[in-house]
């Protein structure tokens, strides 16, 4: 009995960690949103930081990359019930089955982050400019490169269990 409380008090303690780490992703992601918007709004719409990265605002009222962004007002409303349901499903689901916990913090941060743009302003504020010559990544944000690394994660960790698995049977 004592051994199953320790247990249960661990799982708690390690849900609270990831909970803390989705916290900061968010609020990581909105403080970064916010500086842009107000940086850029009164000083030019593109800031050179490398000779292949720059800070640029886009307003992006579709999903990764634009897609669905020409489809009205009603686009971003659901998509942020979308953002927020896969953002606390994802989580829910981690701490459920126990599994994907650092996979699924980062790519519920990332939704939820982008969600809470939807909600406030109608569209994704989007910064960050990658580009060679003039070959240019479509602008991205801090919950993207959350959302990207988790579902990085996620893949790797499932492969490799399945790797696992089939050199055990």
């Amino acid at each position: 009995m004592r051994k199953m409380y320790k247990r249960s008090k661990i799982e708690m303690k390690k849900n609270i960690y990831f909970l803390i780490l989705m916290l900061i992703i968010i609020l990581l992601d909105q403080f970064s949103k916010m500086k842009i918007l107000g940086y850029m709004l009164s000083h030019s719409e593109e800031l050179t930081l490398l000779p292949f990265l720059n800070f640029t605002l886009v307003f992006n009222s579709g999903v990764a990359f634009g897609i669905f962004s020409g489809f009205g007002q009603v686009v971003p409303h659901i998509f942020s019930l979308i953002g927020l349901l896969f953002g606390f499903g994802l989580i829910s689901w981690a701490i459920i089955t126990k599994k994907h916990y650092y996979a699924m913090t980062l790519i519920s941060a990332g939704a939820l982050g982008n969600a809470i743009d939807r909600i406030r302003l109608g569209v994704v504020i989007d910064f960050i400019d990658v580009y060679w010559k003039n070959l240019h990544w479509p602008a991205f944000n801090i919950a993207d490169i959350s959302i990207c690394v988790g579902a990085c994660i996620f893949l790797y960790t499932e492969f490799s269990e399945s790797k696992k698995r089939r050199v055990l049977k």
